[in-house]
């Protein structure tokens, strides 16, 4: 088995703490039989409280895991443990014949993976009928969301005349019914933007500024889907998906997405909870084309991720991008694992090179949240009070978001010596996600704002 994971690299896969000590616990030969390999997949069993012993198996070219445990995190300390073992002592694991509760595994794994297209099997009639069919839903969508834009800008007009200190006295109910309401006009994207207004009140003592430019935002989406016919395919599809609308992954799978192939580094890597769903974001950086991509998975509850990625390494693959002026968000269209090498790639030296790429990402997609930035030969530093800033060799400087203990281990890692720096920009603060240095790669605690 090619696949060389290091024991930290299995962690990051650990769902939370517990889990990740519990599979440590678990990861000696002593509490585990029937160990055995193939080139593709590694399985054992493990005794636990029950009368028969958990099996456990896993695909380390995924990586995917399935055990027999009743657990309900994923992976489960089992499987962690199984991958701990692996990684630590090869030999333990006999080369042989995959038993079968592991062969039916991996064959349903394969047979999820072969997907047969829904269309192949209509015939002509069939297909133009369901074309029509999808173009009137999408019409009427249009409608339904043209109809909603009308009466939101009606809703900024009076707030903007009644002046925005007006809002400060209202409830969250006064921006959570409008959100309600484009929701029910079918323009999610846009729900999402007015919650927020009442959240930019609610969490900062300067929430003025920070009102305007999301109400800005707003009101240019808003405009710009009143002019949807007059603009470029790609600013189309921006619009569209800021309004909500989703472009369908069969489509851009099959021919509509602009493909690219390299050796991807998983740069940076972070979740969090919206409307009670797990988002998880990945961001990839193409060793040769310089490309960033952010691959977006989701999960309910405590069900896994669909794709499984770790932070630190290389993934050999094709990515399909998304339509839109800035090809950024993407899907992986294949995908092999590589062991862990050392993360070199290229990315910007400058603070002024990396303000200019953001400026050239602001005009072609005015409404972007955060852009990636790669920045080399920086270092981290602490002024006297207390703020953290990442320097490049002119002496120019980002202002860095970070909690206090993860800016002490950012400063400790690079010894007070220049670094590669990974992370989030958002126009005014940069939210480190990852270090690398000396081929090493160091992963960062994120702080939401």
């Amino acid at each position: 088995m090619s696949i060389a994971y290091t024991a930290e690299q299995i962690l990051e896969l650990a769902p939370d703490s517990s889990a990740g000590k519990a599979g440590r616990d678990l990861a000696t030969a002593s509490k585990w039989k029937n160990l055995g390999c193939t080139d593709q997949a590694i399985w054992g069993e493990c005794q636990g409280s029950g009368a028969n012993p958990y099996q456990t198996r896993a695909d380390l070219s995924g990586p995917a895991f399935k055990c027999s445990c009743p657990s309900r995190k994923f992976p489960c300390k089992h499987s962690l443990a199984l991958a701990l073992l692996f990684s630590a002592n090869q030999a333990l694991f006999e080369a042989k014949e995959a038993p079968a509760w592991v062969g039916d595994w991996l064959s349903s794994r394969g047979a999820k993976k072969r997907k047969e297209p829904s269309e192949a099997e209509k015939s002509p009639e069939q297909l133009e009928e369901s074309l029509l069919a999808k173009d009137k839903r999408k019409q009427d969508r249009l409608s339904r969301v043209q109809a909603g834009i009308e009466e939101l800008d009606l809703f900024l007009s009076d707030l903007m005349r009644q002046g925005i200190g007006t809002v400060k006295k209202q409830p969250f109910a006064f921006w959570k019914s409008r959100a309600a309401r484009l929701v029910d006009a079918q323009a999610p994207g846009l729900a999402r933007l007015v919650s927020e207004c009442a959240e930019i009140i609610a969490r900062s003592s300067e929430w003025e500024d920070a009102l305007i430019d999301k109400l800005a935002t707003i009101n240019l989406i808003c405009r710009a889907f009143l002019k949807l016919d007059e603009l470029s395919p790609e600013l189309k599809a921006d619009v569209l998906t800021a309004i909500g609308f989703n472009q369908s992954q069969e489509e851009l799978l099959s021919g509509a997405g602009q493909c690219l192939e390299d050796h991807w580094l998983v740069v940076g890597q972070y979740s969090y909870t919206q409307d009670r769903l797990r988002v998880q974001r990945n961001w990839l950086w193409g060793k040769s084309s310089g490309q960033s991509a952010l691959i977006l998975g989701f999960a309910h509850g405590t069900a896994p991720f669909d794709t499984m990625l770790i932070p630190g390494l290389f993934y050999k693959g094709e990515l399909v991008f998304y339509q839109g002026s800035l090809p950024q968000r993407a899907l992986i269209k294949s995908k092999n694992s590589e062991p862990a090498i050392a993360p070199y790639v290229s990315g910007l030296t400058s603070v002024a090179a990396a303000l200019s790429s953001y400026a050239s990402d602001l005009a072609k997609t005015p409404w972007l949240d955060t852009v990636p930035f790669l920045m080399q030969e920086v270092i981290p530093l602490r002024t006297p009070e207390g703020k953290w800033w990442l320097v490049d060799k002119e002496k120019n400087g980002l202002p860095l978001i970070v909690k206090d203990d993860t800016g002490w281990q950012l400063l400790s890692y690079s010894g007070g010596l220049a670094l590669s720096l990974f992370g989030e920009w958002d126009g005014t603060t940069l939210k480190p996600l990852a270090a690398m240095k000396d081929g090493n790669y160091l992963r960062l605690q994120t702080v939401e704002v």
